[in-house]
């Protein structure tokens, strides 16, 4: 085979391997995206959470200011009752 072909064929085989570099790369960006992606979802799924997780609160809150006046409502019958 001349130099000049041997020469093509070695820059065919560079540019083949090239490419198989880019193919793999690509490959590693889109499992790096889907990686990004499922990190996004469970972001959503942890705000859904602490928002439910606020409205939980609140409402113990609540509760706790209803037994707060039912104990306030005890302590002035008790205080009646002794009279």
């Amino acid at each position: 085979m001349e130099p000049q072909n041997d020469q093509v064929l070695k820059n065919q085989e560079s540019i083949l391997a090239n490419q198989e570099s880019i193919l793999k790369n690509q490959e590693s960006i889109l499992n790096n995206q889907n990686s990004l992606d499922s990190i996004l979802s469970n972001q959503h799924i942890i705000i859904s959470n602490q928002d439910s997780i606020l409205g939980n609160q609140l409402t113990i809150l609540k509760n706790q200011q209803t037994l707060d006046a039912i104990l306030s409502n005890q302590e002035t019958i008790l205080s009646l009752l002794t009279k």
